[in-house]
């Protein structure tokens, strides 16, 4: 069996910068909080968790100490009470989720009927919203937005996760209704990579495992991508949920693609290569990625990674 790995992978840049400042405070022994998970990746939380680290949903909820933002935002409104309440506050919000709250408070400032594509409940939507004003709508899907109104002028933004192709319909679905459109394209960069990695792997293999959070967007997106390319698609978040009845029907030819979706341990690479499962797991991804990028070389535009 032949395994192929996509060439984008690991933890996104906000991501990485959220991780590292949450262990960074943590190695000052002072209590640490993290508001909302700050990845959904259930390994990371559990190794946050071991440095000390607790997770809360509000700023209420931390008696002293340090209060980690997550790369997702929040409102301004919630930054505001960790301060009134003697908290040290690290904002560690992504660069890219902040130009999107930049622009969306600029669309409302300018008399724009904000239209979101997004998750509603999803925490960067909700910090999203809270910069858009009174006039604004969150929609997640053509048959929603399909009901919107004629308007006269409108201004498009989206939730960094969403897929570019949907927001690319969503845009071109506005301009028909409204007289006067703004977009802002707040896709995030990294996104679009893995998801065009994800398709170039499925052109390639019959069978794609995704590895990442059971709750984490990114790497349903990915599944998702797989299946609508009719190719069988796994979500695991670690090695031990590997199956041999996956591949026990493949007999020869390029047979399975291994992806990482939203940040997660690299585990999938080592137990697909025999490699004993705890010691995999134990390496995670920054370990494993110089193995990936030799991989990469020697297949060059035919593999896939992400994490």
């Amino acid at each position: 069996m032949e395994v192929l790995l996509a060439r984008e992978n690991g933890f996104c840049f906000g991501v990485k910068k959220a991780v590292e400042l949450t262990e960074a405070a943590a190695e000052t022994g002072r209590p640490v909080f993290n508001l909302g998970q700050v990845v959904h990746n259930p390994k990371i939380s559990e190794r946050l968790a071991a440095r000390g680290v607790t997770v809360i949903k509000d700023p209420a909820d931390a008696p002293e100490g340090i209060v980690v933002i997550r790369a997702h935002g929040v409102p301004p409104e919630v930054r505001a009470r960790i301060e009134e309440r003697g908290l040290e506050c690290i904002d560690a919000t992504c660069s890219l989720v902040l130009r999107a709250q930049r622009f969306t408070k600029q669309l409302a400032d300018e008399g724009y009927k904000v239209i979101l594509l997004g998750t509603p409940d999803h925490p960067e939507v909700i910090g999203l919203v809270a910069y858009a004003g009174d006039d604004y709508i969150v929609v997640e899907t053509e048959e929603q937005w399909k009901k919107l109104p004629k308007m006269k002028r409108a201004g498009v933004v989206s939730q960094s996760t969403q897929p570019p192709w949907l927001f690319t319909a969503l845009v071109a679905h506005v301009a028909t209704i409204s007289q006067e459109m703004k977009v802002y394209n707040t896709v995030c960069p990294v996104t679009i990579k893995r998801q065009v990695a994800a398709t170039e792997l499925a052109e390639q293999v019959r069978t794609i495992i995704v590895v990442g959070g059971k709750n984490s967007a990114n790497t349903r997106e990915l599944v998702n991508l797989a299946r609508m390319q009719d190719r069988e698609a796994y979500h695991i978040e670690s090695a031990d949920e590997l199956q041999r009845s996956w591949h026990a029907h493949r007999s020869e030819g390029t047979d399975r693609g291994a992806r990482e979706g939203g940040p997660g341990p690299g585990v999938v690479h080592g137990a697909s290569r025999g490699r004993d499962r705890r010691a995999a797991e134990r390496r995670e991804v920054h370990a494993v990625q110089p193995a990936r990028r030799r991989a990469h070389r020697h297949r060059r535009g035919s593999a896939g990674h992400d994490t």
